[in-house]
């Protein structure tokens, strides 16, 4: 079972708790993991075993991500450093963001994210969802970067992702297992997130 990672509080623990979203109780399987984000001494952040990267939002309200008018700005610092902590990829190579919310200023939703590729990768290369907060980088879905991964919806406090993964006999190119979406929701603190399944053990412990 994996954990979700997010912004350090002082008070906060790495614990089970109830996912709320728009501050209502969320309903969940049971089994279903929930992560508080980080707190000093037993947080186990998501991608690099680093502190995840927190700043402030503009007096304005304007996302700490923003840039060029855009909630989250590929090449913004605070998106560049969060990239930084996910360490090198099967190829040696720090990740890239591919792609994130494309919503505007102005219209920003609480939970933003960015999905980063593997710089000339393949098919079967890994990928990182990362998510964001408008006052920084919360983590990444999954502790281990996983491969046929994309981001297929959102809304203003959950991003919903897909995975896929290769059956025995799959070629590279074509994956059959899945697809199976998990929803992250962002709770109603603003930094707990919480998906509400659990995450394809294909996907994260494949053999």
């Amino acid at each position: 079972m994996k954990r979700i990672v997010g912004m350090g509080m002082a008070v906060a623990a790495l614990a089970l708790v109830t996912g709320c979203q728009d501050g209502a109780t969320t309903p969940k399987p049971a089994g279903t993991p929930t992560t508080t984000v980080g707190a000093p001494g037993g947080v186990q952040p998501t991608g690099a075993e680093q502190a995840p990267v927190v700043t402030k939002p503009a007096g304005d309200g304007t996302p700490a991500t923003a840039g060029g008018g855009k909630c989250v700005d590929l090449k913004s610092p605070v998106v560049t450093a969060a990239l930084g902590k996910l360490g090198a990829n099967v190829g040696g190579e720090g990740f890239s963001a591919q792609s994130g919310t494309e919503a505007k200023v102005g219209s920003c939703p609480a939970l933003m994210w960015v999905l980063a590729d593997t710089p000339h990768g393949t098919a079967s290369s890994p990928w990182h969802v990362m998510l964001f907060n408008q006052a920084g980088y919360l983590g990444t879905a999954t502790k281990k970067s996983t491969s046929y991964t994309s981001v297929v919806g959102s809304s203003d406090r959950s991003v919903q992702v897909q995975y896929r993964w290769l059956a025995a006999s799959d070629p590279s190119c074509c994956p059959s297992g899945g697809p199976v979406v998990v929803t992250l929701m962002l709770g109603a603190d603003g930094h707990t997130v919480t998906p509400d399944r659990d995450f394809p053990t294909e996907v994260t412990n494949p053999k």
